[in-house]
């Protein structure tokens, strides 16, 4: 046995009933203190502090020494199955009161129930949350062959086996997979603060951020997907359709899902779409542009228009990242695709390199400040020799 305990009978002389006081037993482990009422008591006369036991009272002496070497064995199980221990934790297991192993998707469930509840946070932050439970359902199947693990079994290999695992099978970034791993990481703080595990998984685990260049389409790029003709794959054609749809509006994926007829607006005759961001709740108006607007009357007699008043067609976010990388091989686009890549391209190459301020830019794409926009003024190529090219004639 590694852990060295100390442990200690006495009275609690502040509280007496008719004399008797209770019986208390002080467990002192790694200086730390934890005490608790035996359930026996005994009179200062009959009490032996040094022996610390009662006279007079075998059976209450025998149960006391039963409750001594009860400690032993637990601090022996809990050493043998490598956990925690300490003079708290022991005193909870004594008492009863330690709380009651519950699955990890399980008690993830009930936090995702919680807010939902409390409203806590916005529609698009509670997907991200489904997502994550998602991927942790995948792994444990692949993994462990199993529907839910203790969550006191969560410990730094799993953290690890479950990066590998979002990296070969999602095929995530780095920063994304981050984020997943900041979604569990706030589901373990939580039950560490409520007493189901003892350490936090996460400690020792390093959560890199890798700095990238925000991806965008040049116009010949842009101009590759409009002339592709894959009208004969209904799904691809949709995903193409929703990418571009981004790339004159700027929206972002759920906002451009979330649209119905009743957002379509107009201003001096001129079409547009209000709604409130999803991320930001903002309310914004967005001009479209022609070619925005065809995709919208593309679908004008869709399941989705009929049924659901959806201005474009209904697909998951996953299955939207998984078709544009084949949509850009067909297209001979090099570069890989997401869905957010055609917010980055509306921002650079059709408002800034169409020489659109940059404050206008930061209206249009709903950011509370200009200097979140700022990361989208990159200067490509393109605006850089126009710039050079006009200084060159003057």
């Amino acid at each position: 046995m590694a852990a060295k305990v100390s442990l200690k009978y006495y009275l609690l002389s502040t509280r007496t009933t008719k004399g008797e006081l209770p019986i208390y037993l002080r467990i002192t482990l790694d200086r730390k203190k934890a005490e608790l009422h035996t359930g026996y008591v005994s009179t200062t006369k009959d009490w032996n502090q040094d022996e610390q036991l009662t006279k007079g009272n075998h059976l209450v002496n025998q149960e006391l020494a039963k409750k001594k070497a009860k400690v032993y064995e637990l601090i022996i199980d809990l050493e043998k199955k490598n956990k925690p221990v300490s003079a708290a934790i022991l005193k909870e297991l004594l008492t009863g009161k330690q709380k009651v192993n519950i699955g990890l998707l399980a008690y993830f469930q009930q936090h995702i129930d919680e807010i939902k509840i409390r409203n806590e946070i916005k529609k698009i932050s509670l997907n991200k949350y489904h997502q994550s439970f998602k991927s942790l359902t995948e792994f444990l199947l692949k993994k462990y062959k199993s529907q839910d693990i203790y969550i006191d079994q969560v410990d730094y290999s799993f953290i690890n086996a479950y990066d590998l695992f979002l990296k070969e099978e999602y095929d995530l970034h780095k920063n994304t997979i981050n984020k997943y791993h900041s979604r569990l990481r706030t589901i373990l703080l939580k039950a560490l603060a409520e007493g189901h595990i003892f350490k936090q998984p996460y400690a020792n685990f390093k959560l890199n951020t890798v700095k990238t260049d925000r991806e965008f389409l040049s116009q010949e790029e842009i101009d590759l997907l409009l002339k592709l003709d894959i009208s004969h794959n209904q799904s691809l054609d949709k995903v193409k359709d929703l990418f571009l749809f981004s790339v004159y509006t700027g929206l972002r994926f759920q906002d451009a899902q979330d649209l119905t007829m009743n957002n379509l607006s107009s201003y001096k005759n001129k079409p547009s779409v209000k709604f409130i961001q999803q991320k930001t709740s903002r309310a914004i108006e967005i001009p479209l542009l022609p070619q925005a607007k065809k995709i919208i009357d593309k679908y004008k007699g869709s399941p989705e228009r009929k049924v659901l008043n959806k201005l474009l067609p209904k697909i998951s976010n996953q299955k939207v990242n998984s078709y544009l990388k084949v949509i850009g091989d067909i297209a001979g686009i090099k570069r890989s695709i997401t869905h957010h890549v055609a917010r980055h391209t509306f921002a650079t190459t059709i408002c800034l390199n169409n020489n659109m301020p940059l404050e206008d830019v930061s209206m249009l794409l709903g950011h509370s400040s200009i200097k979140t926009t700022q990361i989208y003024g990159k200067i490509t190529q393109e605006r850089l020799f126009n710039s050079i090219n006009k200084i060159k004639g003057k």
